[in-house]
């Protein structure tokens, strides 16, 4: 695609990923409900499948097209960055929105699958010269998925929505289009913008790029919450980091070879903490100030952390 500019890319692509949200969310809600799926497995499931295309697309073009050293630290950026922001920033920033979610309990499950699962993305590097066992994590970790989704049912059934079965899957396919155009030109925006200020390319691949890549998901699930959906909500945004926790990292541990830095264990230990903080809130039923607060403590404490780290 031609580029228009950094500041016009960065605005474009701002409003096409707001509006394909909104049309997201309640297409993907009325057909969630046609089928008769529980709030957990069409959040935590099935909605991954949809949001998730512009991280996929920035992994891939990172692992194919670009390659080497550089693709090998932008597919990493991606993997633990998207994580990063969903668990510190994102949820917290939902959760305050909506003042807080009142959620099913059984929610505390993928929370949990994701803070045991999700120091795998550190394996890439460990297993670098062991083939045998790079192929038996990445079957291990792709298992754990196979078995995470089979098991999904959470929260009650989907309220029907507002668009009929034909209507929903058009509009469903034009939001993910528009997910896709819109993040092509906040990508290109938010690296302009980072160039312009000078951030560092771990920066660029751990935090501004997830920044802008979440939007869909997180666009959704504040529509979501805004409509008293809260497990729909928050399971859309922790079954989006429960992929990052498997399905990546078993690609990573095949394909990209990836070097073990400081600065990576410490975003996978404070991403650890702000997600074992949601299961938390998720048990009792409630994702509220407590969350937000823990969250938010500890993006802070990594942005703090990074000079230091480089």
């Amino acid at each position: 695609m031609p580029g228009l500019g950094g500041p016009l890319e960065l605005t474009l692509g701002l409003v096409v990923v707001l509006v394909g949200s909104i049309a997201y969310a309640h297409s993907f809600e009325s057909l969630a409900s046609r089928l008769g799926l529980s709030q957990g497995l069409a959040g935590a499931v099935v909605s991954p499948l949809f949001t998730s295309l512009p991280e996929l697309v920035v992994f891939v073009t990172a692992v194919v097209s670009v390659g080497g050293r550089a693709g090998a630290q932008v597919g990493m950026g991606t993997v633990i960055g998207e994580p990063l922001m969903l668990s510190t920033l994102m949820t917290p920033l939902v959760v305050a929105a909506s003042k807080g979610l009142s959620v099913d309990r059984s929610l505390a499950r993928p929370y949990l699958v994701f803070v045991a699962v999700f120091p795998s993305v550190l394996l890439p590097p460990l297993l670098a010269n062991h083939p045998l066992a790079r192929v038996g994590a990445a079957l291990a970790l792709l298992a754990s998925y196979v078995v995470f989704a089979a098991t999904a049912r959470s929260g009650e059934t989907v309220e029907p929505g507002e668009l009929g079965l034909r209507a929903s899957i058009v509009v469903l396919m034009a939001s993910v289009a528009a997910f896709y155009l819109g993040s092509h030109y906040l990508v290109n925006g938010v690296i302009w913008a980072s160039g312009a200020l000078g951030l560092t390319p771990l920066a660029v691949s751990t935090l501004a790029v997830p920044a802008v890549t979440t939007l869909p998901e997180v666009g959704a699930a504040l529509v979501w919450a805004r409509r008293g959906l809260g497990t729909l909500a928050a399971s859309s945004l922790v079954g989006e980091q429960v992929v990052y926790a498997t399905i990546y990292p078993a690609v990573a541990v095949l394909a990209v070879p990836w070097a073990l830095t400081t600065d990576a264990m410490v975003a996978v230990l404070v991403t650890e903490v702000a997600a074992a903080a949601l299961a938390l809130g998720a048990l009792r039923g409630s994702l509220d100030k407590a969350q937000v607060a823990a969250g938010l403590a500890c993006f802070v404490s990594y942005l703090a952390l990074l000079p230091l780290l480089r």
